[in-house]
């Protein structure tokens, strides 16, 4: 039962990581849809763990490894071409609904193999709580395991389709091993050929994948970064670089090259020292050459693609390329006003890793990082040159509004790319005619940025449409509440009538929220007005288990991106935190032999989760990840410990009870948390008041576990 319940982790940790990996890069980075997927894994193992206590199978967990193990990597590759099947477009977004859609319909297969093993497994033991418990741990044992591997393996050695069948070597030689040193060595042996060979044979199965996914473009090369997947693909003389299934940057495009660096030369043509943040390989390098006495410095934390890039194209001359993330190279650098000039290309906002670049946090930076009289240009790819909708105008007012919080003057120019321009000092002095005047004296021959276009650009009609799209929304982007990437779904769900109809009162209007706290409400009368409440509870504790750590977790997952950039590479790791504190606080709580034992557990989560509000905005740089690693293992131990002694007040006596129902119980909660932490609540009621609520939904825990003991 052991050993099962160890590989039944690895399993688990193999559905939920490589998929989400999967899921992120294939749906252009959104994180929205974890929420999603993981709420599709968490009711689909509530279902198998269900039908499990149901459904009576010989040998059905060894077929249900076997069946697993086979879908994986198939459901890897099937995500990886998703997009393209449903728009038919390369680096096409996909609208939110259909990708929430696939993100959770990709994840059941897994997660009702991995539901129903676990059932299927604590049905070996006699004692339905030591069963539940003891399976639980070693699932969180494998879990950690498993995510230590998929972190350390993943993109150094294997893909998410390597190591997917990885880790199906890996189980099928522990299930087939028998105890017979030879054998064993033997197995060992087989084992470590097959791995070997998977180094070599995944590589060429995702090069055929990725080559059908981009005909008719040739595929130069596809890999993983700490920040998500590239893919850089040629046609003729055009070399397209794609982030998580979304065109980054095409070589040549002179109009948008232009566009990112000429248009702040023309209000400080004085300027010596800028910083452009985005890759200047593709375009923008090719400008810097004409103005040889500026100091162009290029910043862009994706070591990977630098080394791919240098290898396609000729190294940039002209630019200084660092390595590092924004925000931490502006943080580090608050103190030291260096820059005449900072460009930021960030993309559309449409997850939360752009996002995080649009917002008063680091706008604060950059302003602290330019000299005084410096200009912060903003170029965004939003086309304003005739009519703005109102999906549009929203985006485009968060955006100003997010400036103004923090630059005394900010201003702009309509056009097929709307133009952000922010100082200390007033810009406003220079009228259109003296910059259009300026454009003469431009040491290049610019295409788009020269007299004629910005004559009709800067004319008096494009404007004043502009500064009213600009005045319609009083909001701003924080990543204490961050807007843009909702504000964006929207917009983009403009492109279907059911999306039109559904995404904005979804996520732009979310009265139905309130729905959740009616639920949870009528669940705790439900349990502590149950003449045998004292059992009865366990449910809700079960419940509160769940909807709490998922709440707690991708919580943390948003803040440590927030801050650090990167979580599709600690994603696996952080996880194995979690995953090894539930293993260690259900197998230390169940031997404490310690009534009550939900008093203490709800009183950690509270403090692990109290002491994160007060604390998350001040964690030096270099000790954010293993500060998340810590508060996710203690939130865990505490959810472990919560588990146990809700399992052991609902089980206690009642050997002949669903050993699946409560785990399900738990699941539902989870699954709650999974879909709406991230998804919905965070935006619309910002960061504060989810981990308010969550707060408050455990000391209401606390009060019922009082009551259910009368």
């Amino acid at each position: 039962m052991n050993r099962k319940a160890f590989l039944l982790g690895l399993l688990s940790i193999g559905g939920q990581v490589l998929l989400l990996r999967e899921l992120v890069a294939s749906f252009n980075g959104d994180e929205l849809f974890i929420g999603t997927a993981l709420f599709g894994w968490l009711v689909s193992v509530a279902l198998g763990a269900w039908l499990g206590g149901k459904v009576k199978l010989p040998r059905r967990a060894d077929y249900l490894f076997i069946i697993g193990l086979v879908l994986l990597p198939i459901l890897i590759l099937a995500v990886r071409l998703l997009p393209l099947a449903i728009t038919g477009i390369m680096g096409e977004i996909v609208p939110f609904l259909r990708a929430a859609a696939c993100s959770i319909v990709s994840m059941i297969p897994i997660g009702i193999i991995s539901g129903w093993l676990f059932t299927s497994i604590t049905g070996e033991g006699h004692r339905p709580a030591l069963s539940i418990v003891v399976v639980y741990f070693y699932e969180g044992l494998g879990a950690f395991v498993g995510g230590l591997l998929t972190t350390a393996l993943v993109g150094p050695v294997f893909s998410s389709f390597g190591m997917a069948l990885a880790l199906a070597i890996i189980v099928l030689a522990a299930m087939s091993c028998p105890a017979k040193m030879k054998s064993v060595a033997v197995t060992a042996g087989l084992s470590v050929a097959a791995l070997v060979a998977t180094i070599y044979l995944g590589p060429v199965i995702d090069y055929e994948v990725d080559k059908f996914k981009y005909r008719p473009y040739r595929l130069e090369t596809s890999f993983d970064t700490h920040y998500g997947r590239q893919t850089i693909i040629s046609r003729e003389k055009s070399l397209v670089l794609m982030t998580d299934n979304i065109i980054e940057a095409i070589k040549p495009d002179p109009q948008t090259s232009e566009n990112l660096f000429l248009p702040p030369l023309l209000f400080m043509p004085e300027a010596d020292n800028i910083l452009y943040i985005g890759r200047p390989e593709l375009g923008v390098a090719d400008l810097t050459g004409h103005f040889p006495r500026v100091t162009v410095t290029a910043l862009d934390p994706r070591r990977m693609l630098t080394e791919q890039l240098t290898r396609l194209l000729p190294s940039p001359t002209t630019v200084s390329l660092i390595n590092d993330d924004p925000i931490s190279f502006l943080t580090e650098r608050r103190a030291l006003p260096m820059y005449d000039i900072i460009i930021l290309d960030a993309g559309e906002p449409n997850n939360y890793k752009t996002g995080r670049l649009l917002t008063t946090h680091c706008f604060h930076l950059v302003a602290a990082a330019l000299k005084p009289g410096g200009i912060f240009f903003l170029p965004v790819f939003y086309d304003t040159d005739r009519y703005i909708s109102p999906e549009k105008k929203q985006v485009l007012a968060v955006i100003y509004n997010t400036l103004t919080e923090t630059f005394k003057h900010v201003s702009y120019w309509p056009g097929e790319m709307t133009l952000f321009f922010a100082s200390d000092r007033d810009l406003s002095t220079l009228t259109p005619d003296t910059l259009i005047a300026r454009t003469a004296a431009l040491p290049c021959d610019a295409q788009y940025i020269n007299d004629i276009y910005l004559s009709d650009r800067l004319n008096d009609l494009k404007l004043s449409r502009l500064g009213a799209a600009l005045a319609t929304d009083t909001r701003h982007n924080s990543l204490e509440h961050p807007l843009l990437p909702h504000y964006q779904a929207i917009l983009n769900s403009q492109t279907s009538p059911l999306e039109r109809t559904v995404v904005p009162p979804l996520l732009g209007q979310p009265w139905w929220l309130l729905a959740l706290p009616v639920l949870i409400v009528a669940l705790f009368f439900r349990c502590t007005l149950d003449p045998r409440r004292r059992r009865a509870y366990g449910l809700f504790l079960l419940f509160t288990a769940g909807l709490v750590s998922l709440a707690l977790e991708l919580t943390a997952f948003y803040v440590y991106q927030s801050y650090c950039g990167s979580l599709y590479s600690e994603l696996a790791a952080l996880i194995g935190a979690f995953m090894f504190g539930l293993a260690l606080g259900t197998y230390y709580s169940y031997h404490v032999e310690k009534e009550n034992l939900e008093f203490p557990a709800l009183l950690l989560l509270l403090t692990a989760g109290l002491m994160f509000l007060l604390t998350y905005d001040n964690i030096p740089m270099m000790v954010q990840f293993y500060y998340y690693l810590l508060f996710l293992f203690t939130a865990a131990v505490g959810t472990g410990s919560l588990f146990v002694a809700a399992t052991d007040r609902y089980y206690f006596g009642r050997a002949g009870a669903n050993r699946g129902l409560g785990y399900a119980v738990e699941l539902v909660g989870s699954s709650l948390g999974a879909l709406l932490t991230i998804t919905v609540i965070l935006p619309s009621l910002g960061l504060l008041w989810l981990m308010i609520s969550t707060l408050l939904l455990l000391v209401l825990a606390l009060v019922g576990a009082v009551i259910s003991l009368r």
